[in-house]
């Protein structure tokens, strides 16, 4: 029953701004699930009213979805959303866990759940720190438009400029794995971690991190990164965020999971 319902939950999640109607050989391809699953699933959420099903034998979401989703508590922010799985984080990790965003050109720490560790990486919320620097600072710097990236490195000093072709290279690797890690590059002696939220569209407003001193977090970054890939997807799913590379998820909208690589410093 559970896998069905995963199943049901994925072909809503097949469609798109940019792929409202789609053939059932379409949404099987983005499921990946055969033709006669397929067909089982999509025919009973058609005669449920979740699916119309068009001239062209093309289906598309009903009005009965929107009618439910009109039902989402309006006021629910990414806080209310992040924070069960941040805890549930520092429990894992045993480090300092940060929700973090991008305001004037700069990282903006939004929300902080500290290690219980007496030597800690300490952060405060509504603390503004530069991008060009460490992990969570990246990450956030790979998602902006590239004028903006532009205009952060050049207001920026120049002895604080990293090379730029460098930093290119770093960004697009941090949006390709899915993570940045850095080991004392902002802080001496402090290693972070951090990945994206996504939004429904797929793009990147927030992001996570893990922090700690580097003699804690070092040996623990591959099982670290894990943990927080595992956070952030969770997250990103409670808020309708959507992967941009989401075609490749499996019928219950995961995504595989990447072995996480050692730093980059």
């Amino acid at each position: 029953m559970i896998r069905s319902v995963e199943r049901a939950l994925a072909i809503f999640e097949a469609f798109e701004p940019n792929h409202t109607m789609l053939s059932l050989q379409e949404i099987g391809k983005r499921i990946k699930l055969s033709k006669a699953t397929t067909y089982r699933l999509v025919n009973c959420l058609y005669e449920l009213g979740y699916l119309v099903r068009l001239d062209d034998n093309r289906y598309c979401l009903s009005l009965k979805v929107t009618r439910l989703s009109g039902v989402v508590h309006s006021t629910i922010g990414i806080r209310e959303i992040a924070r069960p799985v941040m805890l549930e984080l520092v429990r894992t990790t045993g480090e300092t866990v940060t929700l973090n965003t991008v305001v004037d050109g700069q990282r903006l720490c939004v929300e902080v759940f500290d290690t219980p560790s007496p030597l800690m990486s300490i952060v405060r919320p509504g603390e503004r720190t530069p991008l060009l620097k460490g992990a969570t600072g990246k990450m956030l710097l790979a998602y902006l438009p590239k004028k903006d990236v532009d205009q952060i490195w050049q207001s920026a000093p120049s002895r604080e400029r990293p090379n730029r072709a460098a930093l290119n290279r770093d960004l697009a690797e941090y949006r390709e794995q899915g993570y940045a890690h850095t080991s004392g590059e902002r802080v001496s002696g402090v290693t972070a971690v951090s990945a994206p939220i996504y939004d429904v569209d797929g793009g990147v407003t927030y992001s996570i991190s893990v922090t700690g001193p580097a003699v804690r977090v070092d040996p623990n970054v591959n099982k670290f990164t894990t943990f927080l890939l595992e956070a952030t997807s969770s997250i990103s799913k409670r808020q309708g965020g959507r992967h941009p590379s989401a075609g490749g998820q499996n019928a219950a909208g995961e995504k595989p999971k990447k072995q996480a690589q050692g730093g980059v410093n």
